[in-house]
């Protein structure tokens, strides 16, 4: 599944031209959550432990195509994370300068936002940071929802 199959976007019309005025648009929270809700599924009772990634264009488009990186059960090391941003990071200055990243964290379970989420999404922040990629608010998706982890719940050291 890909960011051109979000018919239902009020804003969207898919057989419109891609680079014309009724291309998606991520420009708030509203509509990033929404996005993110409808490409990995508001209910997923088999949902497993992956990082999803979305890189959007300078202009609040969505760049083709969502990477789902598997089997993330804990934060990977600082040294993996610094090597994917500084990948994400060259792919946007090639095609998209200016660009950002979404990412969103998905797990089993259909308990509230907890510590170690909220220490898993402080480390793909930080290592944002470090690699001088800019983030949008991280989401989490359960079993049972898909909802933001505000960066006040972030660990100050995140």
């Amino acid at each position: 599944m890909d960011i051109s199959d979000l018919p239902d976007h009020p804003d969207c019309d898919p057989a419109a031209d891609p680079d014309g005025p009724d291309r998606l648009v991520l420009d708030d929270q509203v509509s990033l959550l929404r996005a993110w809700r409808h490409l990995v599924g508001p209910r997923d009772a088999h949902r497993g432990h992956s990082v999803w990634l979305m890189l959007i264009d300078e202009h609040d488009h969505p760049m083709a195509g969502v990477l789902e990186i598997e089997h993330c059960v804990d934060l990977p090391e600082p040294e993996q994370l610094d090597s994917m941003i500084a990948m994400l990071r060259d792919l946007l200055d090639d095609v998209a300068p200016g660009g950002r990243v979404a990412l969103l964290r998905s797990r089993p379970g259909t308990h509230p936002v907890d510590a170690e989420d909220r220490r898993f999404v402080g480390g793909l922040l930080a290592a944002c940071r470090r690699g001088g990629l800019p983030a949008d608010l991280v989401h989490l998706a359960t079993a049972d929802r898909v909802v933001p982890v505000p960066p006040d719940d972030l660990p100050a050291t995140a």
